[in-house]
This record gives C-alpha cells, sequence and structure tokens, in this order.
C-alpha cells in the first residue's frame, strides 16, 4: 500500500494545476520518509486512529493512512477552509478512504466530534506558529488515549537551510520566515522550548532527533515559492516586498545555477507520549 499511495501522491503533483498546491504536496512529499521513519520508530500499527494537526491541503495524512492501513482512521484538521476544501479534493483523487478531512480551530473542537480519543496525533511545521505552543500542546494531549502518541517535526531558526556550494540567500530567506513569526506573536525559541513545553502540557519526551532533509536543486523551487507565497503577510506585517522579491528571485536562479544539492530547515523531531495514568 505505501508504494502505491506514494506513487499516486507523485502523479498528483505533477498533474496539478495550481501552483501553491503543488509546492505543498512536494514539501509533504519530502517529508514523507521523516514521518515514516518516526512512525516505524514508536511501532505505529495497523488498525489506529490518528490525527493530524493542521493537515493543510496534505500535511502527513497519505503517510498515516497508509501505517494505519484500511482498518484505521485518520483525521486531519486545519482551521483554514480553502485549505480543507483542497484536502479533501486530494484525498478523493489519491483514494484515500480512510481519511475525512475537518475544518475548524483546533483548540475549539469537540474531541467527540472528531471522532477520538486518538493513538496518534502529528504535526509537522505547525507547533513553529502557536503563540501559545503549551496551550496547543496540552490540547492535542487531551485528543489522545492514556498512553497515546505525538509526532512533532517542526523546523528550528538555527541552522538555516543549506546547498552546496553555499547560498546566502537561503539564510537571508529563513531569517525572513522566522522575522515574520516574530511579529505575528510567536515567542521566540518556541521550537527549540518544544521539549520543556511538552512537559509542562503533560507529555512525556520518549525521543528527540533532528535531521536535515536534503535534495536536489529543484528544491530551490519550493523555498522560493513558500516564501513567495507568504510575500502579501509580510508586506502587511511591514517588511518590504523588494526584500522579499529579491530572495525569491535569487533562490529561484539557484535551481539551474550549478548547485549539487540543498536541504530543508533543520528538523527537531520529537516522540511525545500522554502517561498511561492521564
Amino acid at each position: 500500500m505505501a508504494e502505491a499511495v506514494a506513487e499516486r501522491v507523485r502523479r498528483y503533483i505533477l498533474d496539478g494545476g495550481d501552483e501553491d498546491l503543488r509546492r505543498l504536496l512536494g514539501i509533504a512529499e519530502i517529508s514523507a520518509e521523516m514521518a515514516r521513519a518516526a512512525f516505524g520508530r514508536l511501532g505505529v500499527r495497523q488498525g489506529w486512529t490518528a490525527i493530524d494537526c493542521g493537515c493543510g491541503p496534505i500535511g502527513g495524512l497519505a503517510v498515516m493512512a497508509e501505517t494505519v492501513g484500511p482498518g484505521g482512521r485518520v483525521v486531519g484538521v486545519d482551521f483554514n477552509p480553502a485549505a480543507v476544501q483542497r484536502a479533501r479534493a486530494v484525498v478523493s483523487a489519491l483514494e484515500l478512504g480512510n481519511v475525512e478531512v475537518v475544518a475548524g480551530d483546533l483548540h475549539e473542537l469537540d474531541p467527540a466530534a472528531l471522532g477520538g480519543p486518538f493513538d496518534l496525533a502529528y504535526s509537522r511545521l505547525f507547533l513553529m506558529h502557536q503563540p501559545d505552543p503549551v496551550r496547543t500542546l496540552r490540547r492535542i494531549a487531551g485528543l489522545l488515549r492514556p498512553g497515546g502518541w505525538l509526532v512533532a517535526q517542526e523546523a528550528l531558526r538555527i541552522p538555516a537551510p543549506r546547498s552546496h556550494p553555499h547560498l546566502e540567500a537561503l539564510t537571508g530567506y529563513w531569517n525572513l520566515i522566522y522575522e515574520l513569526l516574530d511579529r505575528t506573536g510567536v515567542p521566540p525559541g518556541t521550537v527549540e522550548d518544544l521539549p520543556r513545553s511538552a512537559r509542562e502540557a503533560g507529555f512525556e519526551v520518549a525521543g528527540m532527533t533532528g535531521c536535515f532533509l536534503t535534495a536536489d536543486p529543484e528544491l530551490f523551487e519550493l523555498h522560493a515559492g513558500t516564501l513567495a507565497a507568504a510575500r502579501d503577510r509580510a508586506t502587511r506585517l511591514g517588511i518590504a516586498a523588494d526584500r522579499v522579491d529579491d530572495l525569491v528571485r535569487d533562490i529561484r536562479a539557484a535551481k539551474d545555477g550549478g548547485h549539487e544539492w540543498v536541504t530543508s530547515p533543520f528538523y527537531l523531531d520529537l516522540a511525545l507520549r500522554k502517561p498511561t495514568g492521564a
């Protein structure tokens, strides 16, 4: 089933006409092996129930669907109605019959309405956007059964994405993304402090690792697309449009500039367990 799902994702990316949707699906495909490895370390089994917190148009839904199998159940949650609509279209196109996607704020949705409690929760590039990560982690803990798991894969502020040869625009891009988070009220050190925040929220930190995801120069386009997608919000928050546009141009040009490889940001990869007595 895993190979079949992965092939359907790749086909959908190639066939899709929406540039931003293709970008997000591309990020999901590059991240898929990281999620798959984390679920394997936990021993996630067929038949589990799982929830993707902040799934966007695909998130970890495809990997989770293949991991829990046809007898399992996956729920994706996102507060953006447009993202939910797209996620439902992608789920249908990928024939993920064990997945449903729900629109709403994770902090406000009724756990019973979501079909919880869940065996597994997943977040990727979600907690890094939360103004009160302890509150969000407590909410996720409330969606899990005692002994349930949260896999959190979130991007650190430092180090920035890397490439060979070195491209300074990648550092400028990543600094700008985090400057944007600062201006939206996300506390400094949110990702770095996630182990402490998780303990405060009632989780046990069962495992902690980290990695860059390394890919061919096509990944430059995903970085450029991420920054371009943030342009309007950045300018509304006082970041000069020229600064954004210059970085997008330089990163996009690097795709054909003789670089051998480029990485994702550095992911902090946490395995968090809700105590059995909770």
